[in-house]
């Protein structure tokens, strides 16, 4: 048998369940605020740091969110490549990060802040830009963007 043209077949599948009108608005960092709670998995919080992202059509329609880390109960570790191949596979044409912080301090750290500047330059490069950087805790949350650090 000629294995060298044996190849993987690649694929992406979208079924959206509602129409593009009817998608969650985040158009605000409250918005974004809100919808990341609801889909945040509330029995991991104060335990690990997670990582995810809103992945948003031209009208800053949420089409999805997915989890793209885990981590421990001080960090987790992003990989921009990572980010992208999902925004691109669901032809976002924009995303917003989102993380916590378990111990419960609402602040940006140094990593938070380059981590950011990277996925940054990786959406400007491929012409998906990052609309906005969220941290959660406990009881708050905070926007990078707001704060001037995107």
């Amino acid at each position: 048998m000629n294995t060298s043209n044996i190849v993987a077949e690649v694929s992406l599948k979208y079924n959206p369940v509602v129409s593009p009108n009817d998608l969650p608005l985040i158009d605000s960092p409250d918005k974004a605020h809100d919808l990341l709670r609801s889909v945040w998995d509330q029995d991991s919080f104060h335990l690990v740091e997670s990582f995810m992202i809103l992945i948003l059509n031209s009208a800053k329609r949420c089409l999805g969110w997915s989890l793209i880390s885990r981590g421990n109960s001080r960090s987790t570790i992003v990989d921009p490549k990572n980010v992208f191949q999902l925004a691109m596979l669901a032809n976002g044409d924009s995303i917003l990060c989102a993380h916590n912080h378990c111990g419960g301090v609402l602040k940006a750290s140094r990593a938070d802040i380059q981590l950011t500047k990277r996925i940054k330059e990786a959406g400007d490069l491929l012409s998906i830009p990052l609309v906005d950087h969220i941290i959660l805790t406990a009881d708050g949350y905070l926007s990078m963007k707001s704060l001037g650090l995107l």
